[in-house]
């Protein structure tokens, strides 16, 4: 019926069955740091739709051309008109509910501290020879900023990896094939691909909406820790001050803050994601020449032109991407990149 297929493997990644035949509505995505889903429907007259490969916890993934391009934990079934709609939580959502051991991570690059949290939650649940755990040795980036930090074994390991990762806007998920990564910055800059509206070359084919305000804006923060010697940092940046004029915010850090540089961090990412006007758009695309789906991933950069909103012209950042298989179209939302290739500028202050 479609082009793609799902393979269906039990919690411990043995293969079960292949799905060729499913229901048109066959949705999955991919969010920047966060967990996404697919969802599709089995029909319960298919003799290969049983309890046991449709299990939940058993591992759902899509494949094109031999190879998957989606995977993830089916979490939900739902039975209505003859079929049974099964939606799942990608692989990153692995990390979701597991806790954290509690313990004090001495300075380490961002990457290796959260690896090292993966390594000590997996130690602590006794999960070594468990499905519960990714498949393969961790690929972590270097060259992120150093930090110490305490855990506690009441902490969410998913919420704490997402908010020491927004200390700096780095990135992090589990692909498809269950493998933890870290980077710097997910992504590539993709000028070459273009999202186009109202002209020759339109890709675009639901007239977008584009709201636009500084409500939001900071681009000079404060931040200042508690205790009785706190620590503030200053920072701002001074493209965004020359073309809005100023507007200053305060930043309340993290909790247990002992290191200026951790707050460094920290301030600098509050800066990074909020010294720019919020123009995230959502849109829907379907696959062509500038597009070209299959080349492009969350995190890359691409060019954005909507020639009716006095020609509004961006390079914007894919923050998340949906694919209809029966429309063979994407909803695809977008907004502007977080980091800014202009080094923002710091006074610091101790006391």
């Amino acid at each position: 019926m479609f082009s793609k297929s799902i393979v269906v493997y039990d919690k411990d990644h043995k293969f079960l069955v292949n799905f060729y035949q499913y229901g048109a509505d066959l949705k999955y995505g991919w969010t920047l740091n966060d967990i996404d889903t697919m969802e599709v429907s089995i029909s319960l007259s298919d003799p290969k739709c049983t309890e046991e490969n449709l299990r939940f916890g058993n591992h759902v993934e899509v494949f094109e051309n031999s190879s998957p391009i989606w995977g993830g934990i089916l979490f939900s079934r739902s039975f209505s008109d003859g079929a049974v709609k099964i939606t799942c939580m990608d692989y990153s959502s692995y990390l979701k509910y597991l806790l954290c051991a509690e313990k004090a991570y001495s300075s380490m690059e961002y990457g290796s501290l959260m690896n090292q949290m993966i390594l000590d939650s997996v130690a602590k649940w006794h999960l070594e020879n468990s499905s519960k755990i990714l498949s393969k040795k961790s690929i972590i980036a270097t060259g992120a900023l150093k930090t110490e930090r305490e855990t506690k074994s009441t902490d969410d390991l998913w919420d704490k990896i997402k908010e020491f990762g927004d200390d700096a806007n780095y990135d992090y998920w589990v692909d498809v094939n269950r493998i933890f990564h870290f980077a710097l910055r997910r992504g590539a800059d993709k000028p070459q691909y273009m999202f186009e509206y109202g002209g020759d070359k339109d890709n675009i084919i639901v007239s977008p909406s584009l709201a636009q305000d500084i409500k939001s804006i900071k681009n000079e923060v404060l931040a200042q820790t508690d205790g009785d010697t706190p620590l503030t940092s200053i920072v701002w940046n001074q493209e965004s001050i020359n073309k809005y004029g100023l507007f200053v915010g305060t930043f309340s850090p993290n909790s247990g803050i002992t290191s200026q540089s951790t707050l460094d961090t920290q301030t600098n990412g509050e800066l990074q994601r909020n010294c720019y006007p919020a123009d995230n758009i959502t849109l829907t695309v379907r696959d062509s020449v500038m597009t070209q789906f299959q080349n492009l991933e969350v995190g890359d950069r691409v060019t954005l032109h909507i020639i009716p909103y006095f020609d509004y012209t961006a390079t914007v950042r894919i923050l998340r991407m949906v694919h209809t298989e029966a429309t063979d179209t994407r909803e695809i939302t977008v907004g502007n990149v977080i980091f800014k290739p202009s080094v923002t500028t710091k006074r610091l202050y101790k006391r």
